[in-house]
């Protein structure tokens, strides 16, 4: 659906692009023609829906409607990453989500995407991103669901999106644009966010896995034997990961007593194979904030 390329973009964002294009933005979601408006500086542009998937890079398909209150794909969704929390998507928590790449994936389309201030609560905007990302299934429009974010008028942080406008419409930027400053999800916003320990380095870092009934289990990284989203479940249980952790703990005994070479011994449990996560030693980024953009009108 064109994510992907959102992971990577590491490209300067700008004060007045972005001030001015989230204050003018305007969703009309029409039956047959659905379209935004909005200003790049001091141009005013509308385009069909459609365009600005176009031009944000990702398909349009899946229905522009409105997501109601907990639907049931996305609230099972909810479930199946978090191990079963029971709660209401409205009250579903960020770090309930098990598997790190998930989770990791799930703060970024909070912070780059959808631009939201509050970044540990999920939304169902939050689910049906990670709907596409994990099952390549696309029943909702995830460019009408940018634009509703936009069209909030909310402390929103729109860069990204600017950015994609302009080059799109091939509009130049303004030398005299003041560049934002970058915010990294780096491993001191994982810190931050509880995703690994207060402790954790770029060379040692410990994952901090939540379970549905509040527990918490500490985990080295890389567990490639442990997390995997590439299987059909997202979760695992607590049985299974104390499981992996006492065998792994066996085998570097026994390789410690012998004195031999370390291998990577990878335990195999149903469902379960190899990780995927994101490199500690890179990250992705998203802008600051504005303050003293003045209230929303």
């Amino acid at each position: 659906a064109g994510l992907a390329t959102y992971v990577g973009d590491e490209r300067g964002q700008y004060y007045r692009l972005t001030k001015v294009f989230v204050e003018s933005f305007k969703f009309h979601n029409t039956e047959y023609e659905p379209t935004v408006a909005f200003k790049i500086y001091d141009i005013p542009v509308t385009m069909k829906l459609e365009e600005f998937c176009c031009a944000l890079g990702i398909a349009p398909v899946g229905t522009a409607r409105r997501i109601d209150d907990n639907p049931r794909d996305l609230l099972e969704l909810y479930r199946g990453i978090t191990g079963d929390d029971c709660r209401t998507i409205q009250r579903g928590k960020i770090r309930n989500i098990q598997l790190p790449a998930i989770k990791y994936f799930a703060y970024y389309i909070g912070t780059s995407i959808l631009g939201r201030e509050n970044t540990s609560n999920i939304s169902s905007y939050h689910l049906a991103f990670l709907n596409v990302a994990l099952t390549g299934e696309t029943p909702y429009h995830l460019g009408s669901l940018i634009a509703r974010r936009l069209s909030s008028r909310g402390p929103i942080f729109g860069g990204t999106i600017a950015l994609r406008i302009l080059t799109h419409l091939d509009i130049p930027l303004d030398s005299n644009d003041v560049p934002l400053t970058p915010r990294k999800l780096d491993i001191a916003a994982m810190k931050s966010h509880h995703f690994v320990t207060t402790d954790s380095t770029i060379d040692n870092m410990v994952y901090r896995m939540l379970f549905a009934d509040g527990n918490e289990k500490e985990i080295p990284l890389p567990q490639p034997g442990l997390f995997n989203i590439d299987r059909q479940s997202w979760s695992l249980t607590k049985e299974v990961v104390e499981e992996h952790m006492k065998i792994q703990e066996f085998h570097q005994q026994h390789d410690s007593e012998n004195a031999e070479p370390s291998y990577d011994y990878t335990v195999t449990y149903p469902d379960v194979s190899s990780s995927t996560y994101m490199e500690p030693g890179r990250s992705s980024s998203y802008y600051e904030d504005t303050t003293s953009w003045g209230p929303w009108e």
